[in-house]
């Protein structure tokens, strides 16, 4: 599958970036290089191999340790540095457009 620049505006797009018209040119030869790539990974006999949840066995992850209850801040002492508290609570920018 090739892939072209009108995909690559799209994909822009969805991720709210802008280009000219010759720097989604320059995007063309690289998707196209993962793409191809995919494809030979797609060509691989899978049908043995036994669906995983994680990239190391678990007999090498590494172990998780108890959980244990410990000590903790106060709220007083959490807020101390913070720019902005009020309430006993951190106080953020309004990121919601």
């Amino acid at each position: 599958m090739a892939i072209t620049t009108k995909e690559i505006e799209k994909i822009a797009d969805l991720s709210h970036l802008r280009f000219t018209p010759e720097e989604l040119q320059l995007f063309v030869d690289p998707f196209q290089e993962i793409l191809d790539y995919c494809a030979q990974l797609e060509a691989l006999p899978t049908d043995t191999v036994e669906p995983t949840y994680h990239a190391l066995d678990q007999e090498r992850a590494t172990p998780m340790r108890e959980d244990q209850v410990q000590a903790s801040f106060s709220s007083k002492q959490a807020l101390a540095n913070a720019p902005d508290s009020s309430d006993e609570h951190f106080r953020v920018p309004a990121v919601i457009e």
